[in-house]
């Protein structure tokens, strides 16, 4: 089975999560990915559309966070693979209210805009997202400074087994 990490805005496939659950994952029959998504989230939609989409007759886990937390719910659901969404955007706007223009990617220090395509493309995919098949885990901690748990709960908790931290 391939377990695929993707990643939250502005960060890459080379941050200290992704690290973390590599060396998880090192010596078991797993094989870890993490792939590198674009920073501008229209082409990172066009990226997985494709990148999973090729991968849509094997097994594969989804682990996500933030908004890669959101597109491991999309694409789990479209799949019907497991998912394991750690503090996912729950709601696209609050992503598009925050993000909208120029940004900086903290991992590499790269500039992007991100626009009205952008935000279109978001709220398209969060639109027509499928409601999981597959088992998925939702981890939420209470104190995260961007997202409101309580929207995940709203809406991933249904189809999910929660668990809280705080902190």
């Amino acid at each position: 089975m391939k377990v695929i990490y993707l990643h939250g805005f502005a960060s890459s496939g080379n941050s200290s999560k992704s690290h973390w659950l590599r060396e998880q994952f090192s010596s078991s029959e797993f094989e870890f990915i993490s792939p590198d998504l674009p920073n501008n989230p229209s082409q990172a939609i066009t990226f997985l559309d494709n990148y999973l989409g090729g991968l849509a007759d094997q097994k594969v886990c989804l682990i996500g966070t933030s908004l890669g937390g959101f597109f491991a719910a999309c694409y789990g659901g479209k799949y019907c693979w497991p998912a394991v969404l750690i503090n996912p955007l729950a709601d696209v706007r609050d992503l598009i209210d925050s993000a909208m223009g120029e940004n900086v990617n903290y991992a590499t220090g790269e500039s992007f805009v991100m626009d009205r395509d952008d935000a279109e493309a978001l709220i398209g995919l969060s639109e027509s997202m499928c409601k999981p098949e597959a088992p998925s885990l939702l981890l939420l901690d209470k104190g995260d400074e961007l997202l409101d748990y309580r929207k995940a709960i709203t809406r991933y908790g249904s189809e999910s087994r929660v668990s809280l931290f705080a902190g």
